[in-house]
């Protein structure tokens, strides 16, 4: 895409890493206003944002890389200079979205989709679901159960995504679980967490969390506790390693109520004669 002196490249930049330096020497023509601290406190998922350095260390540094001839702070006191750009270039995720939406409403604005930036709600929430899945309950049971797996995922640390799993055997939950991460829950939040070096489905068994259905499946395990015959409950369809240890755990039933990104693993369970039944209804969450 090509840029023009009379172009304000307009974003969020937590930390200039590779993928922001490729997008900025795309546009290296224009003009960078980095997103101040009075947009970036509109949204709770760049609050949290654990790598990102106030706008003004962001400032330095892009700066001091010499890619632009000027980069500056974006305010709601400012803003009203982008008017004078006749192309203002975001990237396309959701917050530039919001803020063009909110901000520029009626101002033209082009989003570069091209870089993986970062992760933001529309690369993370893919939830597809097997094509094969036989069942859609929305039994007052499976509610219930499902409902108990739910709690369970509440009890997570993860940020990203909270799990939750529940082993029903004749009739009665015996066992719940939730992704936890190794060896303490903080342990993401003090060194940060391998998943995050991969793109979305890629090496999904990097990560320092031990998923719900593993963790579950571990501790019938550890309590000499037979899971041949048990039904199982999970908030998400399992991702593929997972849904590999179900397959072989014996168990009969998979119930879930949303999907995942990846659902590979449907193949395994369905050879093992596991049925796949998902929960409809909104009372299960």
């Amino acid at each position: 895409m090509n840029s023009h002196p009379d172009t304000a490249l307009v974003a969020y930049v937590p930390s200039p890493h590779r993928g922001y330096l490729e997008f900025f020497r795309a546009h290296k023509r224009s003009i960078l206003y980095l997103f101040g601290q009075s947009f970036i406190d509109e949204f709770s998922s760049l609050t949290r944002n654990l790598p990102g350095d106030a706008p003004e260390e962001v400032q330095t540094m892009v700066t001091a890389l010499g890619i632009f001839a000027e980069v500056r702070i974006l305010t709601k006191g400012n803003i009203a200079e982008l008017s004078q750009f006749a192309n203002i270039v975001m990237p396309d995720e959701d917050v530039a979205h919001k803020v063009a939406g909110t901000y520029l409403s009626g101002v033209p604005v082009v989003f570069d989709g091209s870089w993986r930036l970062r992760w933001h709600w529309d690369a993370s929430v893919k939830k597809e679901r097997p094509v094969d899945e036989t069942t859609v309950s929305s039994a007052a049971f499976d509610r219930k159960i499902m409902q108990k797996a739910y709690a369970a995922a509440e009890m997570s640390s993860d940020w990203w995504r909270q799990a939750g799993a529940v082993l029903v055997k004749d009739g009665e939950p015996v066992l719940a679980a939730y992704n936890r991460h190794q060896p303490s829950e903080q342990t993401p939040y003090l060194y940060g967490d391998p998943r995050s070096n991969f793109e979305a489905g890629k090496n999904i068994e990097v990560s320092s969390a031990l998923h719900a259905e593993i963790g579950l499946l571990t501790e019938a395990a550890r309590r000499g506790m037979a899971t041949e015959g048990a039904d199982l409950y999970v908030t998400t369809f399992p991702c593929p390693p997972c849904a590999y240890a179900c397959a072989n755990s014996g168990i009969k039933r998979l119930f879930y109520t949303e999907g995942y990104s990846l659902v590979e693993g449907s193949n395994a369970l369905r050879a093992r004669g596991v049925e796949l039944i998902r929960i409809e209804s909104e009372d299960a969450k």
